[in-house]
């Protein structure tokens, strides 16, 4: 049994032995646990199916037998979270039992494991405990803010959160120094291959045509080059049921979720116009579009084009470059069309009104025209 495990149970059966009335409960937390001084114990619990749990799995299993049993310990687990971040599920929950009165003692491995920005600690440590009567424990600092008040005011304490925060700090810089190594090199670094292309086996920093994808992405590029508009070929996809990337990648086995998606994923005109401007579809490698604000704010920002690493030829194309900047000197034109026009007018983008040189608007009434909305504010002016 663990050092932190070892702490739990004396946390649970210590109180027994001064107040005999008191009933606790001990829940077993994975195979290997080893039950202190049973006799101490009014009763020990095993999860159902306890058998088949490994230790993260039982962790869930733990704390609900405790919280219906009224027990004294209770488990956070934010696995898979940086320290970093205080909005991490488990530390938001321990943070609202505590303002709830819910809990009255926390117990930390160490300080790194509570939290890794300085402030934050700081705070929660001399001033949301200590208002709310809670009794903090760090075993490897050997804090404890009952039985030794002056620990938690220690040097060691503020000087520890410090090097901790610095550790995530000086990590964060490191890691993407790496990344950037590998962007510059057009080596792809991203966790999914865009769509029309996977990942190759013997390199995860190479891309491969995948040849299903490949063909929905010429096509979009051949139907929008053919004068169907965004919409238009949103409908279609749709229509025909192609799967969108989101739905194809989950097809083949990723377990990717796109940003702000929900329910039944489906082809949407931001998507259309994301593919018709990535270039790499014609075997440049663009990356370093968008960055966190900071190792402690992890807050998506984009980035200016002029700071992207782009390297070109580093795969397979699937649009040549002549087809790409067509569409991109399509796309740089006004072709706004009716909210339920499907194609192009054979005009759009392309007639200007010789005075302003602004783009002319089709106007349907009683006959079709092409006029400059600005040409006909001016006439209604009175002179």
């Amino acid at each position: 049994m663990g050092q932190f495990d070892w702490m739990c149970a004396h946390i649970v059966y210590d109180p027994k032995k001064i107040y005999p009335q008191l009933r606790n409960y001990l829940v077993i937390p994975y195979l290997s646990f080893t039950v202190p001084e049973p006799k101490y114990f009014d009763s020990i619990i095993y999860p159902e199916g306890f058998e088949k749990y490994h230790f993260k799995a039982a962790i869930p299993a733990r704390n609900k037998y405790m919280i219906d049993s009224s027990a004294y310990a209770l488990c956070y687990v934010d696995d898979g979270h940086t320290e970093t971040d205080a909005d991490r599920e488990d530390f938001q929950r321990l943070l609202a039992d505590v303002m709830s009165g819910r809990i009255n003692c926390v117990i930390v491995k160490d300080l790194s494991r509570f939290a890794r920005n300085y402030s934050d600690a700081g705070s929660l440590i001399d001033n949301l405990f200590v208002q709310m009567g809670v009794r903090f424990i760090s075993l490897a600092e050997n804090v404890d803010s009952y039985r030794d008040p002056d620990s938690v005011s220690s040097i060691i304490v503020p000087i520890t959160n410090v090097m901790n925060d610095q550790y995530c700090y000086q990590t964060s810089k490191k890691i993407r120094q790496v990344f950037d190594y590998k962007r510059r090199n057009g080596e792809f670094i991203g966790s999914y291959a865009p769509y029309g292309y996977i990942k190759d086996p013997q390199d995860k920093h190479a891309l491969l045509v995948d040849p299903e994808a490949a063909e929905v992405v010429k096509s979009i590029f051949s139907m929008f080059l053919s004068g169907k508009n965004k919409r238009g070929i949103t409908l279609h996809l749709n229509d025909h049921g192609v799967p969108c990337p989101t739905a194809y990648k989950q097809s083949q086995g990723l377990k990717y979720n796109a940003p702000n998606s929900q329910g039944n994923p489906m082809w949407s005109t931001i998507t259309i116009d994301n593919i018709l401007k990535n270039r790499v579809y014609v075997g440049d490698m663009v990356q370093g579009r968008q960055r966190v604000k900071s190792y402690k704010i992890h807050i998506q920002e984009r980035v200016p084009e002029e700071e992207w690493f782009i390297v070109e030829n580093t795969h397979e194309a699937i649009i040549d470059r002549e087809t790409f900047d067509k569409v991109q000197g399509m796309l740089k034109r006004d072709t706004r069309t009716a909210p339920k026009q499907k194609q192009l007018y054979l005009f759009s983008g392309f007639l200007k009104y010789a005075d302003c040189g602004r783009a002319m608007s089709r106007i349907a009434s009683k006959g079709i025209y092409d006029l400059c909305l600005l040409s006909m504010r001016d006439l209604q002016e009175p002179f």
